[in-house]
């Protein structure tokens, strides 16, 4: 496993200025769950909250030999604040609701939910969940409770590929954001461009690299022409108006994005060609594909998805996910926090 990034990505959650983040878990039934809770505070990651009934927890976590002690616990069903957040959610989305109390009955029965809805209001900085829940309950609540960003026009997400040391094949480790590889299926040109832009800031955050942003293709700089290939170009093109300074160029293949004897060859002049380390595929067949062939056949190790685009940060597991999974998700949602405060 590529850990030098992992390590880097734990110790700027444990170092955040202002103190450690408030993340909280959900699915907490589930012992992996609980095991990783105890290792992010045994490890300053985060300041961890659990959400759902505390008798049941306590009888899973007796099981698995973890005391609960240091944890604060919160239950839908029993919040006291409850009628507050019913109030803020009603406000957001009474247009899909019949009432105020109907809004309440909704957060005391859906414990993702009413997670999400915390994080709306900032009682806590962020979220994990989904190693029980599917990504769709997860997506859902999060749209539902958090919303997207005033500045976003679609949810997506990112995996963060971790590309280990191989002796006498790979010199070094090194990462690379992939996006969307995960969420969103057939982007238009301005849902793409947010999709880069996002993930830019998303590889920033993490890394502390400068992004190199590669609009991929099938094309470089006009080599073969399509409705894929347009797209991939206006989506390029509205990312260099609204960003500017961002390092960006497109309509790129692999090759020429990440050689630098190809780049320079194809697109010579390019500010990212031969230097790529986010990649932005032109759909979710291509993110989908691409992430799963550098993780199977290249040994990278993928972190991820991680959800962008909410006005707060909330993020999916996958349901096989290990303890360490987990654990790195709840520094990622740190970091992601204090991005977005």
């Amino acid at each position: 496993m590529a850990a030098k990034i992992l390590e880097k990505i734990r110790k700027k959650a444990s170092n955040l200025k202002g103190g450690h983040a408030r993340i909280a878990l959900a699915d907490t039934t589930d012992e992996r769950i609980l095991k990783a809770a105890k290792e992010a505070d045994e490890s300053r990651l985060a300041e961890v909250i659990l959400i759902g009934d505390r008798q049941t927890m306590e009888h899973k976590a007796s099981q698995a030999n973890i005391s609960l002690d240091k944890f604060e616990i919160i239950s839908s069903k029993e919040y006291h604040e409850i009628n507050r957040l019913a109030r803020a959610y009603y406000a957001r989305r009474g247009e899909k609701l019949t009432s105020l109390d109907a809004a309440k009955e909704e957060l005391e029965s859906n414990e993702l939910l009413f997670g999400a809805t915390l994080v709306a209001a900032g009682i806590v900085d962020g979220m994990v969940a989904g190693s029980l829940s599917t990504t769709g309950d997860v997506i859902r609540a999060a749209l539902k409770g958090i919303g997207l960003a005033p500045s976003v026009s679609v949810l997506s997400s990112m995996f963060l590929m971790a590309f280990p040391e191989i002796p006498g094949y790979r010199e070094r480790e090194f990462s690379l954001a992939f996006s969307d590889s995960g969420v969103l299926i057939d982007p238009t040109a301005d849902q793409l461009a947010d999709v880069a832009i996002m993930t830019a800031k998303t590889f920033e955050a993490l890394t502390g690299d400068e992004p190199h942003v590669a609009m991929l293709s099938f094309s470089t700089k006009g080599s073969a022409h399509s409705n894929s290939t347009e797209k991939v170009l206006q989506a390029t093109s509205i990312v260099q108006s609204k960003e500017p300074a961002l390092a960006i160029d497109g309509e790129l293949q692999f090759d020429a994005a990440f050689v630098p004897s190809v780049g320079e060859r194809k697109a010579p002049g390019s500010p990212v060609a031969g230097k790529a380390n986010v990649l932005i595929f032109p759909n979710l067949d291509a993110g989908n594909i691409g992430y799963k062939i550098a993780e199977r056949l290249g040994m990278a190790h993928a972190i991820g998805p991680i959800l962008q685009g909410l006005n707060r940060p909330m993020n999916d597991l996958s349901r096989g996910a290990t303890v360490s999974d987990i654990v790195n998700m709840i520094a990622i949602t740190a970091l992601q926090s204090a991005e977005s405060d």
